[in-house]
């Protein structure tokens, strides 16, 4: 799946050159979301305007409510530890997400691949988990804008596919569809995000349920290159899964701005209830290409 991943980015990155010289060409790229293609807003970027920094999904748990931009590839990577006392541990990596302009400037195509490493123990017996999890395929679409208290809005539907290795795929489609709403309170200085996501979740017994998850972020610019920021994310299992119970998480971290193209990040976080891992820790970086 990996050489996959790397044939994929190596493709959309000649793509990528391709359209962006045809759109530096013309005089703007079109409305930056669906809502002003509908409605004929202009909501243009113009040549001459200055392009804006990489806005990555990650580290938050609520993604970017912006797409990458027509003709345009970021591409995301980390990793992660959680653990739970002594009886779970897990690390997660690459965590690869590519991220592909396409279309229209309101329209990203994203593909993404990780492997899981994790060791579980139940009643005294301890089983251990690796290999490539399921690969992950979804679209971004950018609906609106910010307006006053309107939020700018994007909707991901998004879907993980019967891939992976053995002992740790789901067997099955599990289909799902994230709303991310952003809000910048104070111009380059202050930023609120929120997600709402409902997804299929793959259970112990290779069965599944629906879990609804929330995350509410607060991003502060500590310097222009440096972002700080802590968030609230909760999970809540329905269905078959509703007898595990909720989980709560706090998560702070930093972003690094190495460049308009580049990002480097750190985060940690602590379970806060009993149901949640005790702790989250991961770094990760994204470029632009």
């Amino acid at each position: 799946m990996i050489a996959l991943l790397l044939a994929a980015i190596t493709l959309t990155g000649a793509l990528s050159g391709a359209a962006t010289s045809s759109a530096e060409a013309a005089d703007g790229k079109g409305p930056k979301t669906l809502l002003g293609s509908i409605l004929g807003t202009s909501g243009r970027q113009d040549s001459h305007e200055e392009e804006e920094r990489v806005d990555p999904d990650r580290p938050h748990f609520p993604e970017a409510s912006t797409t990458v931009g027509k003709g345009r590839v970021v591409l995301e990577s980390g990793y992660t530890f959680t653990e739970k006392r002594s009886s779970f541990s897990s690390h997660t990596y690459p965590e690869a997400l590519l991220r592909v302009g396409m279309f229209a400037e309101w329209f990203e195509f994203r593909i993404g691949q990780s492997f899981l490493r994790q060791e579980r123990t139940v009643a005294g017996t301890t089983t251990h988990e690796s290999g490539a999890q399921d690969l992950y395929l979804g679209v971004k679409l950018a609906l609106t804008e910010q307006a006053g208290y309107v939020p700018q809005i994007a909707v991901i539907p998004q879907m993980t596919v019967p891939t992976g290795s053995r002992d740790v795929t789901a067997g099955r489609v599990l289909p799902g569809v994230n709303v991310d709403l952003g809000w910048e309170i104070v111009k380059d200085l202050f930023d609120v995000e929120l997600l709402i996501a409902t997804n299929s979740v793959a259970d112990n017994e290779r069965t599944s349920h629906v879990e609804v998850a929330t995350g509410l972020t607060a991003a502060l610019a500590v310097t222009r290159k440096l972002q700080t920021f802590v968030e609230w994310d909760a999970f809540y299992p329905t269905g078959s899964g509703a007898a595990t119970g909720a989980r709560h998480y706090a998560v702070g971290g930093l972003i690094y701005f190495i460049t308009k193209n580049l990002a480097v990040d750190l985060r940690a976080g602590l379970g806060l209830n009993r149901q949640a891992n005790d702790v989250i820790a991961g770094t990760g970086f994204a470029v632009r290409y």
